[in-house]
């Protein structure tokens, strides 16, 4: 093998190594998505997705109020995850431990790093992507077009798989940095500001 292609064999090592890792934090195969059917499989696997997410995205030293914050992980509205969510908590990203916050109504939504917004809260989109413009806070949905409607990433179930939208103007609009590995998993979409 030629030096010069060491470090393209490396970087498609690397890229591979965070796809698996991105999609392996669960064991979730056949079986266990056999057994847990339903909305219980689904969201055990996109809670999976949620912890990835924080491994994938930089957030700006000024998104927390001292080295030792905890990274935010919120749900806005209905919870959909139950205990699957409660499974991340405590973890440590990039020197910080995962908290887990549900939010009843859009206050404290400014002290989130990661905001999923469950559908029950998506008929206030509109509103919400206006408070969090310029704030970094990344916003996550499963619901068709909302990626499409200015919510960040969405995790479709297409197949009883997950795929990812991710509305690249949104996030440019703020501070946030979304890895390109991250970005290669996605289908770029485009909506409203």
């Amino acid at each position: 093998m030629h030096r010069t292609a060491l470090p393209t064999l490396a970087m498609s090592i690397r890229t591979i190594m965070a796809v698996l890792c991105f999609v392996t934090l669960y064991p979730i195969g056949p079986q266990s998505l056999g057994h847990a059917q339903g909305q219980n499989g689904e969201y055990l696997l996109k809670s999976a997705f949620l912890y990835n997410f924080t491994k994938f995205v930089e957030w700006p030293d000024s998104a927390f109020a001292t080295g030792s914050t905890p990274l935010m992980v919120c749900v806005l509205g209905n919870d959909p995850f139950g205990s699957s969510l409660d499974a991340i908590a405590g973890k440590t990203i990039k020197n910080r431990v995962l908290g887990i916050k549900r939010l009843p109504s859009v206050d404290g939504i400014k002290d989130c790093q990661l905001l999923y917004v469950s559908p029950n809260q998506l008929t206030h989109t509109a509103e919400l992507v206006r408070a969090l413009q310029k704030a970094p806070v990344l916003t996550v949905c499963d619901v068709d077009d909302c990626a499409e409607a200015g919510i960040m990433l969405n995790m479709r179930m297409v197949e009883n798989r997950v795929q990812l939208d991710l509305n690249l103007d949104a996030v440019q609009r703020t501070p946030l940095k979304v890895s390109s590995q991250l970005m290669k998993l996605t289908r770029i979409v485009k909506g409203a500001p």
